[in-house]
Order: C-alpha cells, then structure tokens, then sequence
C-alpha cells in the first residue's frame, strides 16, 4: 500500500515537473516581430528597431540605431541582430552594427565595419561548407566579406566581385548565389568559396532605385528566383534554365518598382511585392492573385519586406508606415495597423522569432437573437455574442456578422458588419424590409494567427409590422434592489429584475440616477439580450448619493417598449479609500541611454481610483540606495526636465528617477526608473606620444573606475591626467595600440561605454 501511494506521489510530481518545463519552454520561445524603423527622410540619420508581441499587435520595446537601415538579419540564437546602414546617396557609408536584445544590456549596439557601403548582410546556414559565416556584400569596393557571426572579425575576403547587391543561400549552406548590378548572378562553393558557376541573359535590372535586387530560393532549394523591374525570372538550380513571368505594372511604376519576392514554405508559392500591391504566384498553374492594395486598405504605402512563418500560415508585410498580416490559406488580409509615435517615421525590414503555432483558436456563441425569436422588419435590433481568447493565444484581429434567410442554407454579409472592431461583442443591427420565417445568424472571428471561430443561431422569424399584429408591450419588475439599501462605493451592486413579453423581449437598457429619478444620465447597460435577466454593476469609486434609483427599458420585436423604476431611492456612501495611486513612468529608461552633460526628459503618469493631490520628484546616483529630492508637483503635473545639476555631468551604471504620488485620504504610491548615463567622447589626438580625449562623463557617480580601448584594444597605462572632460595618456604607439590612418578610442567608466570616436594619425 505504502510503495503504491509512493509511485502515485512520484507520477504527480513528474506530471507537474513535465509540465512546468513544457509550459516554460513555451514561454522561452514566445513569437516576437522586429522590424526596422528610420527616422525622418534624409538617406542619412537614426533609426530604430521596434519589437512587438504578435499576439496582441502591442509594441513592447523599441531599441535606438544610429543609423538608417532597409534590413534586418537576426542571430542564429536570434538575441541579436545584424544591421547595416541604408546606402546613402552621395555620401560615404555608415557600416553596420550588431544590437542585442537582451534587456539587461545598457549599451545593446555595437558598430562594425565602419565607413563602409554595406548592401546586404546575410547569415549563412550553419553547415559544415558553409561554416555559417557572416556574408557582407561590399558593392562600392567590389568586395565580398566573410565574417566570424559572433566576433566580427574578417575570416576572408573574396575580391573583384563588381558590385554585389544580394544574395541567398541553398538550404543545406553549400551553395550561396550572389546577384551582380549588371544582370548577372554568381554561384559560389561556400566551402572553397571560389564560383562554380555564372548565371547569365536575365532581364535588365532597375538601376534607379537604391533597393538592392530582390533574390528568393525555395524552401527545397530546387529554385532560385529574381525580380526586375516588372519580370520574375525562375531558375532551375541544377540546369540554370531560365523562365520569365511578366507583372503588368502602371506606366509610372516601371521605373521605380523593384519587385520583392517570398517562397512560400511548398515551394509552389511565390509572393510578389510591387509597390503598393501583394500577389501570390502559383507555379504548378501558372496563375496570379492579387492579395492586396495598400492604396484600397487606409495605408497607401509603398510595401518595404515580407516574411512568413516557418508553417507558412501567416505572412507579414512591412509597409513604409505600418504593418499587414495575411492568412496565406484564404490570401485575405486579416489585420492592418498604421504605427506612428515619432515626427516622421518609416519601416522597412521585418524578422520573426519564436513559436508562431502558440495558443488555441478562440471561442464564440451567439447569444441574441434567440430561438423563435420574432423581429420586427424595418427596426432595430440588437445582435450579441460572447467571444473567448484562451491564455497565450493570438488576440481577436475583427468580426464579421452574416444573414440567412433559407434556414442556414446561404449567408450574405449585412452591411456594416463586414470588419467590426477586436472587441466588439454586439452590433445594432436595421433589419432589412422583409419576411423571412427561418432567418439564422451566423457570427464569426479570426484572430492575429489567423485562427477563426464561428456560431449561428437557431431560427428565428422576421415580420413585416402590417402583419405582426403585436401590439401588447412587455412587462418588467425589479427584484433588487428596491429602495432603502445601503451600498458604499466600490462595492459590487447586483441587480436582478423579471422581464417578459407575449412574443419576445429583444433589448433591455439599464441606467441610473442620483437625483431621486428625475434623470437617468448613467447608463449602466445598453442592448442586453431579452434573455438577461441580471446584471453586476461596480459602483464607480467616486459615485455618492442618497438618490439612487436604477431604470430598466424593455423592448420587443413591435417596437412595443415598457419600463421600471425601482419603487424607492437606495443611498451610496464613499467607502473608506485604502487604493494607493498608481504611478507610471515612460522615461528615462534602461532602453535610452543618456549622454552626461545632457538634460533629461521626465514623463510619468499618476492615477488614483479618486484624485491625486501631490507629487514629487527624486533622484539617485547609487542605485536607489539614497535619493534626492528634487521637485514637488500638484496633482496634474506629469513631466519635468532635469537640467542644471553637477551629478547629470558624471557617468553612472545605475541612476535612478522616483515619482511618488498621494491622495485625498493620504496614501501614498511610488514607481522607480532606471537609466544610465554614459560617457561621451567629442575629439581625440595623438601628438608626441600623448594621447588626449576631450568630452564629458569621463569621471563616474559611482565607482569611478576608467578603461581606455584603441582599436578595440584595452590600453593599460596609467592616464597621466584625468577629469570629467579631459584623460590624457602618455605611450608610444605600440603601447597604445595606435596605427598609422584611421584609429577608433572609446573609454568605458564604470561598466558605461562612450561612443566610438575615429581619429586620424
């Protein structure tokens, strides 16, 4: 008995075990989007990437780039990424820079290859040939590089390559094709790394456009396909036979269209990207869809990248100013979103991580209109419906409402509820003049995975008025409450109630009033189904009266209507408030990096379930062992910039902004930002075995420890002077690892790096 209940007990904890680590893993490889943003329109600038959570289309983070980019090639890990500049137009290149995702980094980008015109990077599969090398496409220097993935440091280059603007690999990584300005594209060994093979006699490529050529390879490797300026050339991997298929572009599309393609995961697929429109190419039949035109769906922007999830269920479009994701089994479009937030902002490229088969499809039943229900033709009448989204599932994208009038054998959208809102759960709906004994309706939804869930009612009748004859009201009474009770704010009222009619109640409204009946200005409820029979109000924390009386409009089919009001006034007592006000701060924060010296933009948000009468600022430099205080606020303010104080011009791994915020009744509630403080290096040196570093931050709030890098190499000789704008250091060049031309310094003070600064010797 004893052994049994032991194995009972060891099978229980495995269960839990087991799935505790599934569940966990399933959290660790959590789908994520990133996509590349530039700010404003000049080739030169900032950018950004931003990373949203695809269950719910929330942006969740946003990472600060020097630089503008057109794409984005994620780690093999994928915690990083890849970025290289966007090719400027007459001007010299910007290189590229590694950022890394992990939170808890407080300098997430780092530059490589610097002054460089890079047109494309891409990350080799991780073969034994391949050695899942770095590729750098060097089109100004006629150069292809191979770099380590995770030190960035040149393995080799290939040289006279004339201008190479794209490249994909062969699935197993033997094999990487390289697409060339001049309509050529070559075949390289990944392991000799030498050409075994030239494509040529493909159609002229568009050279007015700074995209670099759009290269695509099928999932088998079988095919490799590029796009012109309006052709779609398919090439057979192992013969190079060519075929062509023409797009039939607007005349003033032909010059400034580069097509952009996507295999699908069959490989019989191919999305095609032109403009402003999305097709979908079928190989076996040779026959083209068009999914989409941004111009027909309120975005109207020229589409910048795709890609599509390892299943292929969903395809994501980067669009220059939002975003569009595709059910790939209907070819329909199941969610659009416009993303602002910054003065001019643009998107580009776009990368997916993670598990993009998470969660379960929702649920959804309709509640109203009810069986045998009768409604009337030429009124209004409520539809209802209860939609469900299981835990760690894709969020509600739209809605759709249909009618039957044979029974359930054919629906028709009604008008109006083609694409109702994520978290619509009614629609007021004008019944159409006509008669139809057995009329269903059928609710359906598709969420952000492009799940879909659907429920249909029972039959019920609609009747023109001439021949109804109903012309007897419904009947309706309170049950509670009904006068004389005692409820304090914040306390949960139920209310229950009868209503009835000879045919069928349709809507009820449920509203209030706080001067003994005389108006009802609360609404409490609209449009309950005629089955409702109860309803639970939170009383709002603020809400007092001694006049509080509820009204309940009922209405049938007929149009017929009755109402109640509850017999006696109830009263409502402010409770005793022990709700701390909530405080939320938006920045500074971890993810933006300040420059010492530099004044800093405070904006927080202070809430209270009734009101906040003060505020008040503080300051620490220690991690929040200590704070200063710095300003004190009323209860509206919600944004200070800290200016004008020593501290701001030293480096610091750990400052911290506090927010506390009070009300009425004295409670209180607090919320902490931390933000670093970095060093910045404006000019350097050398001169006479003296290397000399001007800026600011160079002393720290903390620790006050300093490392000097030249060249990506630690400098250790001790600095012959140093101070928060000034660090000199005495040593020969090869101590101090100067070279002769170009040279990067850098200082880290404690833990904090500056920027890279380049100098000449």
């Amino acid at each position: 008995m004893k052994n049994t209940i032991k194995h009972s007990i060891f099978v229980v904890l495995i269960f839990i075990l087991c799935t505790y680590f599934a569940y966990a893993q399933q959290l660790n490889n959590s789908p994520l989007i990133y996509r590349v943003s530039n700010d404003g329109l000049q080739p030169t600038g900032t950018g950004r990437v931003v990373i949203t959570d695809p269950l719910t289309s929330k942006q969740i983070r946003e990472i600060p780039l020097p630089i503008r980019s057109l794409s984005i090639e994620l780690t093999r890990n994928q915690t990083k990424a890849y970025i290289a500049a966007r090719i400027p137009i007459g001007s010299t290149g910007l290189g590229a820079i590694l950022v890394d995702f992990n939170e808890n980094n407080s300098n997430p980008v780092l530059p490589f290859l610097q002054g460089k015109v890079i047109y494309r990077l891409k990350l080799a599969p991780n073969s034994e040939d391949s050695q899942g090398l770095l590729w750098a496409l060097m089109g100004d220097d006629n150069q292809i590089l191979l770099l380590d993935p995770d030190s960035l440091k040149v393995i080799q280059p290939i040289n006279n390559v004339a201008l190479p603007v794209d490249i994909v690999f062969s699935p197993d990584g033997n094999k990487a094709y390289v697409a060339l300005f001049d309509n050529t594209i070559l075949v390289y060994d990944t392991k000799t790394r030498t050409v075994i093979n030239t494509i040529t006699g493909l159609p002229p490529q568009n050279n007015k456009i700074e995209k670099a050529k759009e290269l695509a390879i099928s999932s088998d490797g079988k095919m490799l396909s590029i796009g012109s300026k309006n052709i779609i050339s398919f090439i057979d991997t192992v013969s190079f036979s060519i075929n062509n298929f023409e797009i039939t572009l607007p005349p003033f599309l032909v010059d400034k269209t580069q097509l952009k393609l996507l295999f699908h995961p069959n490989g019989n697929i191919i999305y095609i990207a032109e403009s402003t429109r999305l097709y979908s190419y079928e190989i076996s039949s040779v026959k083209l869809t068009q999914i989409f035109d941004t111009e027909n769906i309120d975005l109207g922007n020229f589409i910048q990248d795709l890609t599509i999830t390892p299943d292929g269920r969903l395809l994501y479009v980067s669009d220059f100013g939002g975003r569009i994701i595709v059910d790939t089994k209907a070819q329909s479009v199941i969610f659009t979103a416009v993303d602002s937030g910054f003065n001019i902002q643009n998107f580009a490229g776009i990368a997916l991580t993670g598990d993009f088969t998470i969660g379960q499809a929702p649920t959804l039943q309709t509640t109203s209109p009810v069986a045998n229900q009768q409604i009337m033709a030429n009124r209004l009448s409520t539809i209802s419906w209860q939609t469900t989204v299981a835990p760690q599932s894709f969020s509600i994208a739209s809605h759709k409402i249909e009618l039957s009038t044979d029974g359930g054998v054919t629906f028709n959208i009604i008008p109006g509820a083609e694409q109702l809102k994520p978290d619509a759960q009614s629609f007021t709906w004008n019944v159409p003049d006509i008669e139809a004994p057995k009329a269903q309706i059928r609710v359906s939804t598709v969420d952000l995975g492009a799940r879909r869930a659907s429920s249909t009612t029972s039959n019920f009748s609609i009747s023109k008025g001439a021949s109804s004859g109903d012309t007897q009201p419904p009947t309706v009474n309170f049950l509670s409450p009904k006068g004389g009770e005692k409820f304090n704010s914040g306390d949960t009222l139920q209310i229950t109630w009868t209503s009835s009619d000879n045919v069928g109640v349709t809507s009820q409204d449920l509203s209030l009033s706080t001067d003994g009946g005389s108006t009802f200005p609360v609404t409490l409820a609209s449009g309950l189904s005629g089955a409702t029979q109860n309803f639970t109000y939170q009383i709002p924390d603020l809400l007092q009266s001694d006049q509080t009386r509820l009204k309940l409009l009922v209405r049938d089919g007929a149009g017929n209507s009755a109402q109640a009001i509850t017999a006696n006034n109830f009263s409502i007592s402010l409770g005793a408030d022990t709700i701390a006000p909530t405080v939320i701060i938006s920045e500074p924060n971890q993810s933006k990096p300040i420059i010492a010296g530099q004044p800093i933009q405070v904006k927080w948000q202070s809430t209270d379930n009734r009101a906040v009468v003060s505020q008040a600022l503080l300051l620490s430099f220690d991690g929040g062992k200590t704070f200063t205080p710095i300003m004190s606020f009323g209860g509206t303010e919600n944004s200070f910039v800290l200016s004008n104080l020593d501290k701001l011009n030293f480096t610091t791994p750990q400052a911290m902004v506090k927010i506390t915020a009070t009300d009425t009744t004295g409670n209180k509630g607090e919320a902490n930002s931390t933000f670093t403080i970095s060093p910045a290096i404006t000019n350097a040196t050398y001169q006479t075995k003296v290397l000399t570093i001007t800026g600011i931050g160079f002393m720290s709030n903390v620790n006050n420890t300093i490392k000097l890098f030249v060249n990506e190499k630690e400098v250790t000789l001790s600095p012959s002077n140093a101070a928060n704008s000034s660090f000199t250091v005495k040593g020969n060049k090869k101590k101090l690892s100067v070279v002769k031309g170009s040279n990067t310094v850098k200082l880290v003070v404690d833990g904090v790096s500056s920027n890279n600064f380049n100098f000449s010797f």
